[in-house]
């Protein structure tokens, strides 16, 4: 609750100062330059600031859920690479012939 009050109380004062320089202004990027509203600068560059967060908390959680995952896998951490130890893996249960006999064919 407390972060999403700060959040809301950051993207109010955003708001504010965008919509206070509201003054067109020239924009050059490389060898690209254009006449744009100061409000439409300061939205695009925050939103990219908040989806260049957003993947790279993504991105660390997915990390967090590898690792998590690859301790809970026999207590240690397996790499792709590792040879799969088959020492413990049990052989199939033996038929007993007796109860399931195999199918014969009958020509008649």
């Amino acid at each position: 609750m407390f972060i999403l009050m700060i959040s809301i109380i950051l993207s109010l004062i955003i708001v504010i100062f965008a919509v206070q320089n509201a003054a067109v202004i020239p924009v050059h990027f490389l060898f690209w330059s254009a006449q744009l509203p100061l409000v439409l600068v300061i939205f695009c560059s925050v939103f990219a600031g908040s989806l260049l967060m957003f993947c790279l908390a993504l991105w660390r959680e997915f990390k967090k859920q590898i690792d998590r995952r690859g301790k809970k896998i026999a207590g240690k951490k397996i790499l792709p690479n590792d040879p799969i130890d088959i020492s413990e893996c049990k052989p199939p249960a033996q038929q007993n012939s007796a109860e399931d006999p195999p199918a014969q064919d009958k020509k008649q």
